[in-house]
């Protein structure tokens, strides 16, 4: 088959969505599929078209023209993104005799033109571009006029384009809710949560015998975060404990100070607590091994890629969040997630046999050839 996905960035490896692209190209190339993608391009990026051969099959890379960061919330501005974006799809989908294109749901609008060459459409994930952009805006804005009419047209564009995919593909239950009521009927829906390299991330051992805890946070480019939420939880569950340590590892906001975390550090009254800023993709592991528990606290839709990564290490999961997954403690109550956290830290034995579950769980469900699979199969079927 000839697959094409459009990403935000691949040279880079930025984000969750960009290493889902990275790592499921590799894998449909060694099958001998030809694998193109689409990637944006700053400025100051140097990064240029290359193809690359894997086993029998290719992987195309190719690039929008060189961007300028442009002023956020301006509509203009993602219209003239997604024109550009729409343009250099077609010419590619008609060069490489495309037969399935996979994208994320803010750029839904630029393949309205591959309906009409027969190319199956598939929309991976979903919920999130509203919730986000809508909690993103009223974080830095507030709630102005413009704001809200931001949120609005954003609100609009996105239940609008989730109607043009073949297939919609939300990675868990929360999102395939949303996406069930938004889709065309005619449209498939399967869920298939993050397939994750369990070679590449190991079930830990190295710090069972280190007397401090350690509660880490690892973030990459997901806008909204909630440090203030993810410091309170953890400053109430281990009052009582001693030798306890918070790390936030990756990106905070985009529009944080330098010393936005010091200061909320002083402002809560927590000194137990590290930030260690955005580390490269392939240090993740290093870094999730040196856990003793996961502490998530975004509240969206979506579960990150780097929750399921920190279970495959065998660290055990406490999210504060509206999307669940089987390998870890989720919930929506600040108080359970709280209660959950505190047994964690005061119970090794507990700790340890939680993150022993979610291993096992992410190694029979979540491996990459297992999740990865599935995709061909849907994309089989839309032929």
């Amino acid at each position: 088959m000839n697959i094409m996905f459009q990403t935000g960035c691949w040279h880079y490896e930025k984000g969750g969505t960009d290493l889902f692209v990275k790592t499921i190209s590799y894998w449909l190339a060694k099958k001998g599929h030809k694998v193109v993608v689409l990637a944006h391009r700053l400025k100051e990026e140097d990064c240029s078209d290359e193809d690359i051969c894997v086993g029998q099959g290719t992987i195309k890379v190719r690039y929008t023209p060189k961007q300028r960061k442009g002023i956020r919330f301006n509509p203009s501005l993602y219209l003239y993104r997604l024109l550009i974006t729409s343009y250099y799809l077609c010419g590619l989908a008609k060069t490489e005799k495309i037969d399935v294109i996979v994208t994320g749901e803010p750029e839904l609008a630029t393949i309205i033109t591959l309906k009409f060459l027969g190319v199956k459409i598939v929309c991976r994930g979903g919920a999130l571009m509203y919730e986000t952009m809508r909690k993103e805006v009223l974080k830095e804005r507030g709630e102005d006029a413009y704001s809200l009419f931001f949120i609005g047209l954003i609100k609009l564009y996105n239940n609008l384009t989730l109607k043009l995919p073949d297939a919609l593909v939300p990675v868990n239950d929360s999102e395939y809710e949303f996406l069930k009521i938004h889709k065309r009927k005619k449209a498939l829906i399967t869920t298939i949560p993050h397939g994750i390299d369990v070679n590449l991330f190991k079930l830990a051992a190295t710090h069972k015998k280190r007397k401090k805890t350690i509660v880490g946070y690892v973030g990459r480019l997901t806008p909204i975060k909630y440090p203030e939420v993810v410091l309170e939880i953890f400053k109430e569950a281990s009052s009582k404990a001693t030798n306890t340590e918070f790390w936030w590892i990756g990106h905070l906001d985009p529009f944080f100070k330098e010393s936005y975390f010091d200061d909320l550090k002083n402002k809560i009254g927590i000194t137990n607590v590290r930030y260690f800023g955005q580390i490269a993709n392939k240090l993740l592991p290093r870094y999730l091994n040196k856990l003793d528990i996961f502490l998530q606290a975004e509240q969206q839709k979506n579960v990150s890629r780097s929750t399921t990564e920190a279970a495959a290490c065998g660290v055990p999961i406490v999210a504060l969040n509206i999307g669940k997954e089987p390998y870890g403690f989720f919930t929506e109550d600040k108080n359970e997630a709280t209660t959950e956290l505190q047994k964690l830290i005061t119970n090794k034995p507990y700790r340890i046999k939680q993150g022993q579950k979610a291993r096992k769980i992410i190694t029979e469900h979540y491996a990459e050839d297992k999740i990865y699979s599935k995709y061909l199969n849907l994309f089989e079927s839309l032929k």
